[in-house]
């Protein structure tokens, strides 16, 4: 006993191959449900494998968080080795996981020690998180620590995106129905940002190349990053993101740069076609 164990959800995505790998490391799964079709999802599925996210059905793919049962048997054998549990998951404005999470957590009050954490993020942005944990713990630090770095980091955190197809911003709530049909009409692309966990407009542009200008202007703006993050629909670097990386290489040759796709979960919330950027700001410029 003694130890700490870190839970997540399969939102999230890593920039290490093959992480996690420890037996105390555990990420539950969101189902994805669409078209008849249920995939439980892991770290590895790939969107483009559930026919659901086809732009000709009536309704798209749902993602459905864990439930508090499965959230109370993780936790059930994870405190038969660990004292501490640290829980991360994604925005809590985007999916009711770490609700789930945070109701289980309290039938565990007095045997152990579970800190629920929204990390405000989806996808690599949650998973710097993970990592930052899971490093906190190979290095022998506390469980108090390890949670003063996780949350010291979601501030550092920020992402941008933009979306292809309207009728996932319509989904989101941010537009009606009749906005999402004419900004189609008008080939009307979305620029959007994560604050605070929930999902905000920024402006619109009419192309996909200005799009992806404003993701670099984005990342452009900071002085110094400790890492960056193309996020893209599928799982091999594609032409275009690989031109992004290496524009953004120019910018910040000093910051490491990973191309990730952001997974099927995140796809029910942004679409299947979409591209955005995660920026983890260097903390001394964050002060």
């Amino acid at each position: 006993m003694g130890g700490i164990a870190i839970v997540t959800d399969s939102m999230a995505r890593f920039t290490r191959p093959g992480f996690p790998a420890d037996p105390s490391q555990f990420v539950a799964s969101l189902r994805i449900v669409s078209d008849g079709q249920f995939v439980d999802e892991t770290p590895e599925t790939d969107l483009h494998q559930i026919a659901g996210f086809r732009p000709d059905l009536p309704a798209g793919p749902v993602a459905i968080p864990p439930s508090i049962e499965a959230f109370t048997q993780i936790y059930s054998r994870l405190q038969k080795e660990a004292d501490h549990i640290l829980s991360i998951h994604a925005s809590a404005r985007l999916s009711a996981t770490a609700l789930h999470a945070r109701a289980a957590s309290q039938q565990f009050l007095g045997r152990c020690d579970i800190q629920v954490i929204d990390s405000q993020s989806i996808s690599v942005g949650q998973g710097l998180l993970v990592q930052a944990a899971a490093d906190s713990v190979a290095r022998g630090e506390t469980a108090e620590e390890t949670v003063r770095i996780v949350r010291g980091m979601i501030p550092r955190l920020y992402m941008v995106f933009f979306l292809e197809r309207l009728d996932y911003l319509e989904r989101l709530g941010r537009i009606s129905r009749s906005q999402a049909l004419l900004g189609s009409m008008l080939g009307i692309i979305p620029f959007l940002s994560l604050e605070e966990g929930e999902v905000v407009p920024i402006e619109k542009v009419r192309s996909r190349p200005r799009a992806v200008e404003k993701l670099i202007e984005f990342v452009s703006e900071f002085s110094r990053i400790d890492h960056l993050s193309i996020l893209q629909c599928g799982p091999w670097p594609t032409e275009e993101s690989r031109l992004i990386a290496e524009r953004l290489q120019g910018v910040h040759p000093d910051a490491p740069i990973s191309i990730n796709c952001y997974g099927a979960s995140v796809a029910t919330c942004i679409g299947p076609e979409s591209m955005g950027v995660v920026v983890l700001e260097a903390a001394e410029e964050a002060v």
